[in-house]
């Protein structure tokens, strides 16, 4: 197989974006701080979020991009370093400088990257700003967010500004999750990652389509990592729950989840073959992508070459690994 594959879910932190949260980090509600030759930020005050020493890294990425077969990559933040714990303003200023950064870089190689656009989802108009100056004025193909902000969910109107944008501007919004419920119970063996992580984006799936967000943007594009979380392997009792909940607990949506899967999209970061051969059963292969999750250690390098092992045409297999990308990344 030939690189041509393009990652949908390769995470990035500009050089640029750290040396102005040294410079000028009281302006904008952020802290870096470097101990022991590790680097951290907090937002507001928050926790500190350790980066992984190769989020800046240029060359190790293109090196790794190499051995797993891949052509080019969307870059996005990584969620915990979006700042939605800034007040509106500071994050509108944070997340301008981070796809400034993200810009440099496709700058610099434009055959190999396009930018995903973070956005202050604490103030939806002004996430709705700059993801229209990100793709506008930067050439982004997209915008990244988390499953839930500070803890809220995507179940109620406030959010609508945001996804209004995002139809009005025909581009996919790529989802991961960050801020997991009940992360405070799965600190042993890494399990906030390796169980939280799918689990919240099944909650936040939950959230999309009982509220009836699909309802009200029908043509909005949304890309769920991790394959989707844990959602697509329940849907049936998604779909239950909206056909039996009554009262208080009704669903709005004018349908059951199962209507909306034309909105969402995957990466197969997944790992076994069987599985991904389940997701395009219930997907489609017109609805699936290459994800690596780099740098992280529970990412699949060899994400790309698995879609190349599967027994499936040719034809669909070059949809996954580039095809479905080029369309809604708009890459010529």
């Amino acid at each position: 197989m030939t690189a041509s594959a393009i990652d949908i879910h390769h995470h990035y932190v500009p050089q640029s974006l750290l040396e102005e949260a040294k410079k000028n980090g009281k302006h904008l509600g952020v802290e870096l701080v470097e101990k022991d030759g590790q680097q951290s930020l907090s937002f507001a005050g928050g926790p500190p979020f350790v980066l992984h020493p190769e989020l800046p890294a240029i060359d190790q990425r293109l090196k790794m991009m190499t051995h797993s077969e891949l052509a080019m990559a969307a870059l996005e933040a990584h969620t915990a370093t979006l700042g939605y714990r800034l007040t509106g303003e500071q994050g509108e200023n944070w997340c301008n400088v981070y796809n400034d950064g993200i810009a440099e870089l496709v700058k610099r190689y434009p055959d190999r990257f396009v930018g995903l656009a973070s956005v202050p989802l604490q103030d939806p108009p002004r996430a709705a700003k700059v993801l229209e100056r990100a793709v506008r004025d930067l050439n982004f193909r997209g915008g990244y967010i988390g499953t839930n902000v500070n803890g809220t969910y995507y179940g109620t109107t406030d959010f609508d500004p945001f996804w209004a944008k995002a139809q009005e501007l025909d581009v996919m919004v790529v989802m991961h999750p960050e801020d997991v419920a009940g992360a405070d119970k799965m600190n042993p063996y890494g399990l906030k990652l390796i169980c939280g992580n799918p689990a919240d984006s099944a909650l936040c799936f939950g959230f999309l389509t009982y509220s009836g967000v699909f309802d009200r943007f029908p043509n909005l594009k949304l890309c769920i990592l991790h394959g989707g979380g844990f959602f697509p392997y329940h849907l049936g009792r998604f779909d239950r729950g909206w056909e039996v909940r009554a009262g208080p607990r009704a669903a709005k949506a004018k349908m059951a989840p199962s209507a909306y899967l034309k909105n969402i999209y995957y990466d197969d970061m997944i790992y076994r073959l069987d599985t991904i051969k389940y997701l395009i059963g219930l997907g489609g292969v017109d609805h699936i992508m290459v994800g690596t999750d780099y740098p992280y250690d529970l990412g699949d390098w060899d994400a790309a070459k698995k879609i190349a092992q599967l027994d499936i045409p040719e034809a669909d297999k070059r949809l996954m690994l580039a095809g479905n990308a080029r369309r809604l990344l708009r890459i010529k």
